[in-house]
């Protein structure tokens, strides 16, 4: 019976090996770059449907608008690693399973026409309709930051 009890609990463990450290559907992380006025790792809802700008509204830090016309060039990377966390808290049999991080890196001109660089991170569920969306509003393709990335999207865009 133990046993049963003991295969059972770790059924329910490997599926509640969940990204459970993952950005939000819907939402963005701001990872970094070179404004100083967003907390590296403010989450928040990005509004990508805007007519004429990006929104991240990052909860506890100022609003973050970039106008689609001044965004030079966007590219797309991943990365992919073993789950280490949820293995020493949930278990061990989360090592077998991967977690891919999708980052967006956007750059574009401020007011001032100073070049930045800001890196989002992206939910899986939500990342191919994210860079379909960048790719319309901004009319530029996507630069993909390797092979694998290229691969995950189906081939897409053009290679770094």
């Amino acid at each position: 019976m133990k046993r049963i009890q003991l295969a059972l609990a770790l059924a329910v463990a490997t599926l509640a090996v969940s990204p459970a450290f993952a950005v939000k559907k819907g939402e963005a992380k701001f990872m970094g770059g070179t404004i100083r006025t967003v907390a590296e790792g403010a989450e928040g809802p990005i509004d990508i449907a805007n007519d004429t700008r990006l929104i991240f509204i990052a909860k506890k830090n100022p609003t973050l608008e970039i106008p689609w016309a001044s965004i030079t060039q966007m590219e797309y990377g991943q990365k992919v690693a073993r789950r280490w966390r949820s293995a020493i808290l949930l278990s061990p049999l989360a090592l077998f399973h991967k977690a891919k991080k999708h980052f967006v890196t956007v750059t574009y001109k401020d007011e001032a026409k100073a070049e930045q660089a800001i890196v989002f991170e992206f939910d899986n569920d939500d990342i191919r309709m994210v860079l379909a969306s960048l790719k319309a509003r901004t009319g530029q393709s996507i630069v993909m930051q390797d092979d694998e990335a290229k691969k995950e999207l189906g081939g897409g865009s053009e290679k770094k």
